[in-house]
């Protein structure tokens, strides 16, 4: 995998930022019941483990900016790796309203 230059990092630091406080949205918003349906108790797991998953990218984005680019500890791929989950939690929320809009009257 290749390096990724710093205007490249602070681009996906930023799209993380923008992720990370939809995901804090998401579950600020969610009702906590006791009976749910497994839908419900899916897409709400869904939203904590990509704002988790995001949070990760974030910081590891974030230290890796201020080092040094030939001795940083940390790869690209520690950084894409927990991103790319929490694009895909994102991507299955975006589904998730998609559902309720078929469902709702």
């Amino acid at each position: 995998m290749r390096q990724m230059p710093s205007a490249d990092m602070v681009s996906l630091i930023s799209f993380l930022a923008v992720l990370l406080i939809f995901f804090s949205i998401d579950v600020r918003s969610r009702e906590s019941a006791a009976s749910k349906s497994w839908q419900a108790s899916f897409f709400e797991w869904a939203s904590r483990l990509g704002g988790v998953a995001t949070a990760l990218s974030l910081t590891l984005g974030w230290v890796d900016l201020f080092l040094p680019d030939e001795t940083s500890p940390i790869h690209v791929a520690f950084v894409a790796a927990p991103g790319s989950v929490g694009v895909l939690c994102a991507i299955m929320l975006g589904l998730e309203m998609l559902w309720q809009r078929r469902e709702s009257p």
